[in-house]
Parts: C-alpha cells; sequence; structure tokens
C-alpha cells in the first residue's frame, strides 16, 4: 500500500468519516478541525518554557499502562520543564532530547485543557468517560488528551498497536513528525509479541526476521493543525523531525466494542471474568442506548 493511499481530508462531515473511515477501519488525515483551538496559537516550546518552565516533571497517579514517559536529569532528579525545553530546542539526529510523552494533562498541567476546545465531532461518542466508565478510569484515564513533547531526532521506542484495540486521534500543536504504519493484515511480517513488534525500523535485521522483506509500510508526515486517526489495530510508530507538541486522545465506541471487551476480558484474573463480562455487558446496553 502506497503512502497515498492514506488520504487527507479537510473537515469531512462526520457522517463521512464514519462511514469511509471509522466503520471500515481506515486511516485519515483530517485538516481544519482543530482551527479553533488556542493551542495552535499558543502552545510552542517558547510558551511552555515561559509559563511553565519551573514545573518538575514529576505526575502523581499515572496510570500504569497509559503512564507518560517523564524524563529525568543525569543525576536522576526531575527536570524542570523549562530545562527540558532546553534539551528539545538542543535535539539533533545524533544526539536527541528525551521524548516526554503519554502525559495525562489533567493531571500535569490541567489548565491546558481549556486550549482544547471545541472537542471535533470526529472524537464522539467516548465510551470511556463518565461515571459509568469509573472502573476503568486506572487504565484509560476516560479517553483524556495526553501531551507529548519532543526534539528533532526523539521517536516512539516501539512499533505498537494500542492496547486492548483502542483507537487514536493524534493531533498535531506544533512542529513536524514522520509516522510509519503498517495495516493489521501486515502482522504476519512483524514478528510481535503481543502489541509490539521486533523490528526495528530503521535498521531491521533481515536475517533474523527475514519475513519483514515482505511488510508493506505507510509513512507520512503530520503538520500543524492535523489530525491522524489511527484505528484499531493499526501497527504505528513515530519519529520527529523538528520540536513537537502533539496531543492525543484515546477513544472506545460501538465501533471497536467487540474487540475491547475481549481483550479486558481475556486479561482479567479467570475468578473475576463473569463479574467483567457482565459490568461490560451493562456499559454497552447503557452507552447504546445513551448514543441513540
Amino acid at each position: 500500500m502506497p503512502a497515498d493511499q492514506i488520504e487527507r481530508r479537510y473537515r469531512p462531515s462526520l457522517s463521512e468519516f464514519t462511514e469511509e473511515f471509522l466503520n471500515l477501519r481506515k486511516p485519515v488525515v483530517i485538516s481544519g478541525a482543530l482551527d479553533m483551538w488556542k493551542a495552535r496559537s499558543r502552545w510552542t516550546p517558547e510558551f511552555f518554557k515561559e509559563r511553565y518552565g519551573a514545573v518538575r516533571l514529576h505526575v502523581k497517579g499515572q496510570p500504569y499502562t497509559l503512564g507518560g514517559f517523564l524524563p529525568r536529569g543525569d543525576d536522576g532528579k526531575p527536570l524542570t520543564l523549562g530545562e527540558f525545553i532546553d534539551l528539545v530546542l538542543a535535539s539533533t539526529e545524533e544526539n536527541p532530547a528525551p521524548y516526554l510523552r503519554n502525559v495525562d494533562i489533567e493531571k500535569f498541567l490541567p489548565e491546558l485543557n481549556a486550549d482544547l476546545a471545541p472537542l471535533p465531532d470526529y472524537f464522539r461518542p467516548n465510551w470511556l468517560e463518565g461515571s459509568l466508565a469509573q472502573p476503568l478510569n486506572s487504565r484509560l484515564h476516560g479517553g483524556r488528551f495526553e501531551l507529548y513533547i519532543g526534539g528533532a531526532g526523539g521517536k516512539f521506542p516501539v512499533l505498537h498497536w494500542d492496547t486492548w484495540h483502542i483507537y487514536t486521534f493524534l493531533s498535531q500543536i506544533y512542529g513536524v513528525k514522520k509516522y510509519t504504519l503498517f495495516a493489521p493484515d501486515q502482522t504476519p511480517f512483524l514478528y510481535a509479541q503481543g502489541n509490539k513488534s521486533q523490528i526495528d525500523l530503521e535498521n531491521p535485521d533481515l536475517e533474523k526476521f527475514p519475513l519483514f522483506a515482505k511488510a508493506t509500510r505507510i509513512e507520512l508526515e503530520l503538520h500543524p493543525g492535523e489530525i491522524l486517526f489511527v484505528p484499531t489495530g493499526w501497527w504505528h510508530t513515530t519519529k520527529i523531525l523538528s520540536p513537537s507538541i502533539t496531543v492525543s486522545a484515546s477513544r472506545v465506541n460501538a465501533s471497536n466494542w467487540r474487540e475491547f471487551s475481549r481483550d479486558l476480558k481475556a486479561g482479567a484474573p479467570l475468578p473475576v471474568r463473569p463479574l467483567v463480562s457482565a459490568y461490560l455487558t451493562s456499559l454497552r446496553l447503557y452507552r447504546t442506548v445513551a448514543d441513540s
């Protein structure tokens, strides 16, 4: 599948997005949907340094699976955000800065959420929010926004698909990233261990992993103001081309509920699986009625 088969669309309607991309589990790059976000005009590395430079990169209560990566100094102590931004601005391909990623904005700098509104229609419905979904919060924190900041040469450490078959909206605020994706049907060539691949994309060992030579990759650049929709089960990773700020939002709803609930039940201890199954059935019925 050549890279140009990932469409780039300007503000598709919700019905177009649902029918042509969500239901078909087809990635798309959407532009124009973030134009009203204050983050688009305010969020720069300098903004974070000037306003939050003294804030320590320490977040209490990060969920264990989507827990943020918080860079530390050479002495093992948390960096300030200002110290980290200096590393980001000096980052190079040869000496990349650490990558601050998957940080729950609500627990780190909750006032930033005001700059991420209004929510694009594509981000709804979200079955992870609301009081009935509270038991899932320790793992998926209601699908709240996560923050990513990194410098040129930085990258996500592994090719993966998102846990529990959630799907993800990656909204680029500042800078440029290169994303690499593989469709789910490429899994036999990716030497998976769970939801992670053993392949080093930049230096693949074809003697150890010969089938990878048959894999078809998709590459694209994501620019400020664009959203990359990553469907359930799609392999993806990223490399940062210039100082970058991104936010992500994970979602579960009717479109991926079957895989999501299957994964959660399979991961639960055997004695409690009937309780988990009953809870998930109740949540599905409630949300189905609420969304109708």
